[in-house]
């Protein structure tokens, strides 16, 4: 996501679009990666890249002009020397979004869209970055900041700098080890800050110390959470600034020594202890890019044992095991490798959905950055077991720090011989790539996806055929998530009894739910399926931060509906959040006090569908902008009555008319408001004012 400024003289880059076009034009699918080159090149892309970059992939004008304006990360004109862009998603609005968005531009003086008259800021929406639990987040260029007020926002200006260099890699060795995570929410606390100061304090006091950037153990309100290792236990402090440094060298913290900021053992901690971590085991305890860590803690033991099986029997485990797609849709996932092992083709694909745009999810993020080998080895296992020799990881722009560790990864695993002609030496192929994303919610889903890896606008496939007959390039294809592949091998590695004896009914192994929003405690927590929402808010979120009343939760993301408190003792299993008229989805779990406004929560929902539509159908395209109005003429006082009988039956349709799960459930949100929370669509004196902006 570059934000590089560049002149814009017609024909002044010819030669340098024309190279980038054609070092790309021989790669399946190349037209995105070839647009996201010019941009990190120049800032933007200029609109005579078109004419060139369409001669060289010898396809229309029309066509690429439609790829870039289909995309919003994609720019047409010069950036600002910095762009700030600013999270509307439901969980930075629970700690005040939007009271922040309003700020910023008084402040700047600009809207979205628009860049400061000194050409200094542009600023710009954008739907989640993934910080969730450290609400409100924004990023400049590429480096995001976390529980973001007015005043820091401010602050951020004045300073106006991007990702700082982290000052620890390349440190000798220590007798000490201090693990300082580099996790993108531990980073927007100040991570780096603090990483440092250890390192500079240890220096000026004469001390051995090693510090290593680790995951985050996913306490994210505690973060930065820092770890040392004495005695053969590590003991963990936090939340740690880098003034708090001096006084735990003082207080002895590098043998484990008491300080106010202490919580002792790091695995005896509570919150952590009630988990059953059996996807995220590693995160935070392992250095993410050392494989060596990666296989002293059970790494590769599942692909080592999927080498040794047949394809059949390798399907066979993963169905045994209960596990489903961890996606949203619960789809069984040895039933879908099947079909794809069954499926005709001498050419077949492993695809990872890892555009994780949900609002309130960050679980996809947190293991790709914490943990990738994880990721390669189930993908790798999945393509053994199908037969398929290439895989892409579609992973979202907005994840930058993500793309870096997963393609650092897999550079990693090719040298050690784990992925490759020659996988493991077992004889058998599989090549891997991450394809970054654009900016468009639709692509996580897994039509869209496929047709954003071919290069083109990410609108839906109708379906039959489903990908898994005819896929990406139209050979059959795995669409799995990141959560679901990662949770491959240790199926494979423990057994799929092992895996199964966790959950419930027709929800087995683990859910990972991310806790977010206006809540006291935010961070993830894998647990087996059945604990009900009540416990996970109660007892592992601690209510809200505000110390305020809980009025809502919005679980699945911006297309999951909003559970009442009255619904707080339902079982977190597929089958028993559908019965209340929701979802799982990635497992998000979005926490609002009773300063929320309902009303302007199910006019978000049909905005946000009416931004994100690919446009293909007419209940979502056209629906969606329809909704907008009809919540505005209800909270306007017109007609209300009419209107509100208007807004469920526009609902109705969306739900039965919509191609994909953006327009059928988008109303989703809306329908949970008009039952649960009816007093808050109404009049009132602002048309389009907005309750609960105040944290």
């Amino acid at each position: 996501m570059s934000t590089q400024s560049a002149g814009s003289g017609k024909g002044a880059h010819e030669a340098l679009i024309s190279g980038i076009a054609q070092r790309h034009a021989a790669r399946p699918g190349g037209l995105l990666p070839a647009l996201h080159a010019i941009q990190d090149e120049l800032g933007y892309v200029p609109p005579e890249a078109v004419p060139t970059v369409a001669e060289v992939f010898n396809v229309s004008r029309a066509e690429v002009h439609g790829v870039i304006s289909f995309y919003h990360l994609f720019r047409t004109t010069p950036p600002g020397r910095r762009t700030l862009y600013l999270c509307r998603a439901e969980a930075c609005q629970a700690m005040g979004a939007r009271a922040l968005e309003k700020h910023t531009k008084e402040r700047l003086g600009i809207d979205f869209h628009e860049t400061t008259a000194d050409g200094r800021i542009s600023l710009e929406p954008i739907f989640c970055l993934g910080n969730c639990a450290c609400s409100p987040a924004v990023m400049i260029d590429d480096f995001v900041h976390g529980r973001v007020t007015p005043e820091r926002l401010d602050a951020l200006l004045e300073e106006s700098r991007g990702e700082p260099e982290a000052a620890t890699p390349g440190m000798p060795e220590g007798s000490h080890t201090v693990f300082v995570p580099r996790d993108t929410t531990a980073l927007s606390m100040g991570a780096d800050d603090v990483a440092a100061a250890i390192a500079g304090e240890a220096a000026e006091r004469g001390e051995s110390v090693t510090v290593v950037r680790n995951g985050s153990r996913g306490l994210y309100w505690l973060e930065p959470m820092i770890e040392v290792e004495a005695g053969g236990v590590r003991h963990a402090y936090g939340p740690v600034q880098s003034a708090d440094v001096p006084a735990l060298f003082d207080a002895g913290f590098l043998a484990g020594g008491e300080h106010g900021l202490g919580l002792g053992p790091t695995e005896e901690i509570p919150w952590l202890a009630r988990q059953s971590r059996l996807t995220f085991a590693r995160v935070g305890i392992t250095d993410p890019l050392s494989l060596d860590d990666y296989r002293a803690h059970g790494g590769y033991e599942g692909l080592a044992r999927a080498v040794e099986l047949s394809r059949d029997e390798i399907i066979g485990i993963v169905t045994k095991s209960g596990l489903r797609g961890r996606g949203g849709a619960a789809f069984p996932t040895g039933i879908k490798w099947r079909t794809v092992l069954n499926a005709e083709g001498k050419q077949k694909y492993v695809t990872c959905n890892a555009d994780e745009g949900d609002s309130g999810t960050y679980a996809d993020r947190m293991v790709m950055e914490s943990d990738p080998f994880v990721v390669i080895e189930g993908m790798t296992i999945a393509g053994l077991a199908v037969g398929a020799t290439q895989g892409y990881v579609y992973l979202r722009a907005e994840y930058p720090l993500a793309i870096r560790i997963m393609n650092e990864a897999i550079g990693i695993a090719e040298a050690a011989g784990l992925l490759g002609e020659n996988v493991m030496d077992s004889g058998q192929a599989f090549h891997l790539e991450v394809r970054e994303a654009a900016g468009a919610y639709i692509c996580g889903e897994e039509t869209s996806m496929l047709e954003s890896l071919e290069g083109k606008r990410g609108v839906i496939r109708y379906r039959p055929p489903l990908p898994a007959v005819k896929g990406l390039f139209g050979a059959p294809t795995i669409v799995n998530n990141v959560i679901t592949l990662a949770s491959v091998p240790i199926i494979l590695a423990e057994g799929a009894e092992y895996y199964r004896n966790y959950g419930t009914g027709r929800s087995r192994g683990t859910l990972t739910v991310q806790l977010a929003g206006n809540v006291r405690r935010g961070g993830l927590v894998e647990i087996g399926f059945g604990r009900t929402l009540r416990e996970l808010l109660e007892d592992f979120g601690g209510g809200t931060a505000t110390g305020r009343p809980i009025r809502a939760v919005q679980a699945g993301g911006p297309l999951g509906a909003y559970i009442h408190p009255s619904q707080f003792d339902t079982p977190l299993d597929y089958e028993a959040i559908a019965e209340i008229g929701g979802m799982i989805g990635h497992g998000g779990l979005v926490v609002f006090d009773d300063t929320v406004d309902m009303g302007e929560q199910a006019r978000f929902a049909m905005e946000f569908c009416a931004i994100e539509s690919c446009g293909k159908c007419t209940p979502c395209r056209i629906g969606a902008v329809r909704g907008v109005e009809v919540i505005d003429r209800i909270l306007s006082g017109d007609d209300e009555s009419g209107n509100l009988l208007l807004l469920r039956d526009l609902c109705d349709t969306m739900v039965a008319g919509s191609l994909c799960a953006l327009g059928g459930m988008a109303p989703f949100p809306v329908i949970s408001v008009l039952d649960h929370f009816p007093e808050d669509l109404r009049a009132r004196r602002s048309p389009g004012g907005i309750a609960g902006d105040e944290p």
